[in-house]
């Protein structure tokens, strides 16, 4: 536990708070069963296996990728002073068509800029000394994000590209922006859904699934595995946790963790969120996914009181456990 500690030591906001504090922090967040897809860095962890990456492609695009390629997610500056650029996935396939695969929680400004830029990064990145235009093949920018942002109609996904405004008519076919607005899905369940609403409901819900998500069906079987906390080794659930408690991110811990009342030194919001989530644990685990969790936790050295808050579980259980 002091590991994890040592990670929320790191936010200045955070040092000041008791140990049981810090303790409730990191419960929050690794105690449950499943990441939180996001999180940029559950994002790309996910997307590393490229059978589930193919298949969210063809679920998005209009064409058929067979296999695709994962390519550094930085790539090099043409010049020195040139802007860095660092995206969450990128891949390409065999034809040489690029795909970008975003998750952006937070709204900034530019926003839609940036993705732009990405974009025409990778077309402006294509071409070699006296190599012809006709070399160029398509770019993709695919965005999920968790916030929505002004526009005339009301859809799940928003396509642009290049197109003459009168006619509709194409300008190529080489730089094509998906933005993919999480919350204007109302579904309740992912019963019903086709694949494009699918991964709306599994992106935007997988932290709050608890035991095995048998709803999301044997289609996103490797998702839900890729996606298990406990089998995370404890060097990427330190990654995972940092990533969650940055002000980047700002989790879903219960926001009361970033109100103004927190800034000033109040902690009936910090715990009220560590409560409210342990106990949305409790009512919706299942008995077989919290004993696997109680495990991992044990093999952190953690107290069983701890891991008792954290699960649902009594401490005479755990004992129990132990005697196993």
């Amino acid at each position: 536990m002091q590991k994890f500690i040592a990670v929320v030591n790191e936010v200045e906001r955070y040092r000041d708070l008791s140990e049981k504090e810090k303790e409730g922090i990191v419960l929050s967040i690794i105690g449950r069963p499943y990441m939180d897809l996001r999180s940029d860095w559950a994002f790309k962890h996910v997307l590393q296996d490229k059978e589930i990456l193919m298949m969210l492609l063809n679920d998005f695009l209009p064409e058929e990728i067979e296999s695709v390629e994962l390519q550094p997610n930085e790539i090099d500056r043409l010049r020195p002073d040139d802007k860095n650029v660092i995206m969450d996935v990128l891949c390409r396939t065999v034809d040489g068509r690029k795909f970008i695969v975003e998750m952006q929680r937070k709204k900034k400004r530019s926003f839609q800029r940036r993705m732009l830029y990405y974009g025409a990064s990778m077309l402006h990145q294509q071409l070699k000394p006296n190599q012809s235009y006709s070399a160029l093949r398509p770019v993709y920018v695919i965005c999920f994000m968790d916030f929505k942002l002004p526009h005339e109609t009301d859809q799940l996904v928003y396509r642009y590209s290049l197109c003459e405004q009168e006619s509709g008519e194409r300008y190529e076919n080489l730089l094509s922006i998906y933005l993919c607005e999480l919350p204007r899905l109302k579904a309740t369940s992912i019963e019903g859904l086709d694949p494009v609403r699918s991964w709306f409901y599994i992106l935007e819900n997988m932290r709050i699934f608890a035991g095995k998500p048998e709803e999301m069906g044997k289609r996103y079987a490797a998702v839900a595995e890729a996606a298990r906390m406990y089998t995370l080794p404890d060097e990427q659930m330190i990654q995972y946790l940092r990533n969650m408690i940055t002000e980047e991110e700002r989790l879903d811990m219960g926001g009361a963790y970033y109100d103004d009342g927190f800034a000033d030194g109040k902690q009936a919001g910090l715990e009220e969120g560590r409560k409210e989530g342990i106990e949305k644990g409790r009512e919706e685990g299942r008995e077989e996914e919290r004993m696997a969790i109680a495990e991992k936790l044990r093999g952190m050295g953690m107290p069983l009181e701890s891991i008792a808050q954290a699960t649902g579980l009594s401490v005479e259980d755990l004992k129990g456990m132990s005697a196993k």
